[in-house]
């Protein structure tokens, strides 16, 4: 492996390094000349240090005074909305790096980020962006608020395993997972776990892992088209009629119900059932 062109800093005769400079100091010279100033950066910071806090009121008044200053933040783009979508993309990419600064685990920062930013991608107007990426960053603080409270009960210690041990079932819904592989993932007994996990999440490990599972379902049924089999193999339930049972027992009321009372049929196309 050559180090030494891995590691190759940008030299002053690179066309890039040329190319970007050069529009660089031609932007210093227009806003000086006709006195364009950015936004303040406290502004920036009190938007992004509201969502690391998980306050959502803070965030809201951040959101407010965005709206009512004079807001200028450079030209991203020649067309006017695809201008408008870059400053989506930045302003949903920060607040999840200042999410996950704030505790929420990465996996879900970067997944809503991901979800906002396909979404940005295919509005048709300013205002749908502005109104994306805004929920994006009330739901981030919504979600750092969730986790901060979650974790305020516990000691640092066993914070950390029953957080190492909710990261390993985030990352294993799609499939049957038993206490076993998680007190081994985390280095802990199954015994011990299960009792650790109950006296601070007041629910037993399997409960929770089955909750999880039922709060995505209830996801599938809305907005996918997949039938009830398919969901059912997804999340490894040994049938569907085992996935019935345990999200009526969970839910009050049977997947047919849940899915005629809730589905969004905007979302897709083909009957699911049918």
């Amino acid at each position: 492996m050559n180090h030494t062109q891995n590691n190759r800093k940008p030299k002053e005769n690179d066309a890039a390094y040329i190319s970007l400079e050069k529009h660089y100091y031609d932007q210093i010279f227009y806003n000086q000349e006709n006195q364009i100033v950015h936004n303040p950066y406290e502004q920036e910071m009190r938007m992004l240090t509201s969502i690391e806090r998980g306050d959502p009121n803070a965030t809201q008044k951040a959101i407010d005074e965005e709206e009512e200053i004079s807001r200028y933040v450079g030209v991203l783009s020649d067309d006017p909305l695809r201008h408008v979508k870059n400053i989506g993309i930045v302003n949903v990419s920060t607040a999840s790096r200042a999410a996950i600064r704030g505790g929420l685990h990465y996996e879900k920062a970067f997944t809503l980020s991901d979800c906002c930013i396909r979404q940005i991608e295919e509005c048709e107007d300013a205002e749908s962006v502005r109104k994306l990426y805004q929920a994006a960053q009330l739901q981030y603080a919504e979600m750092v608020r969730d986790s901060k409270s979650a974790r305020a009960v516990r000691k640092p210690q066993e914070n950390s395993h029953i957080e190492h041990c909710k990261d390993y079932i985030f990352s294993h819904l799609h499939g049957k997972i038993t206490v076993q592989e998680i007190a081994e993932h985390v280095g802990l007994t199954p015994n011990y776990l299960s009792t650790l996990f109950r006296n601070y999440e007041h629910v037993s490990l399997k409960q929770y892992i089955l909750n999880e599972k039922i709060k995505l379902v209830q996801k599938m049924l809305i907005y996918s088209p997949y039938s009830y089999i398919e969901i059912a193999n997804y999340f490894g339930f040994s049938s569907q009629s085992h996935m019935g049972v345990e999200f009526k027992r969970v839910m009050g009321m049977t997947l047919g119900t849940y899915r005629d009372k809730y589905r969004k049929t905007d979302f897709f196309d083909r009957d699911s059932d049918g």
